[in-house]
């Protein structure tokens, strides 16, 4: 019993004395390829981890079609309209975009970003349920955009538009790429026609 205890303490003395950069080294030859992974899921049963409300909606599924005829080309914009350009501040600021979108396997979807004139911004997505003629690879989209009601006269701006495929190839285009190619960008708050006297 006593020779236990004062294994012990001799032990103890020891990991005292010791410099704690002795701790926690190992030298391995590691040959070969492996791999580790970890997955963490705190919740109950009941949840459901792939909530489709939380997904950002321009990142597509994984395809996991990585190979040598993998896709790696961005989508393109052929076409883009705005409906209406101008409008009244006394009207309700719905706006109608029509992006026509081209890619060799598919367009996943787009977003088209709009900063007001005190820097307020707006967002249309153009989805996969948007396409209103054509197919994924060559198609035309539709999207409706609300601008603050706030009777605000000035100029909204496209800031951006970013192009998704079903790879995940982006192609982010900002208001002068588009304007290069005759497409409009702006949308005009006009003042509230005055009341006849």
């Amino acid at each position: 019993m006593h020779t236990r205890i004062l294994a012990l303490a001799l032990l103890l003395l020891l990991a005292a004395i010791a410099p704690a950069s002795a701790y926690g080294k190992s030298v391995e030859d590691l040959v070969g390829s492996f791999s580790i992974g970890k997955t963490i899921k705190i919740g109950s049963s009941s949840e459901c981890f792939s909530s489709p409300g939380a997904a950002d909606p321009l990142t597509p599924p994984q395809s996991g079609g990585a190979g040598p005829l993998a896709d790696d080309q961005p989508p393109s914009v052929a076409g883009f309209a705005i409906e209406a350009q101008q409008l009244s501040a006394a009207s309700v600021p719905l706006i109608n975009l029509t992006a026509h979108l081209i890619d060799d396997q598919g367009v996943w979807a787009a977003e088209a970003i709009f900063s007001g004139p005190r820097g307020e911004e707006a967002a249309a997505l153009f989805s996969a349920q948007n396409l209103t003629s054509g197919t994924a690879k060559d198609g035309y989209y539709g999207a409706k955009m609300f601008l603050p009601q706030n009777n605000e006269t000035g100029e909204w701006h496209l800031k951006s538009l970013t192009l998704v495929d079903r790879e995940d190839n982006r192609r982010i285009m900002v208001e002068g790429d588009l304007t290069r190619l005759g497409l409009p960008t702006e949308i005009i708050i006009l003042p509230q026609e005055l009341p006849l006297l």
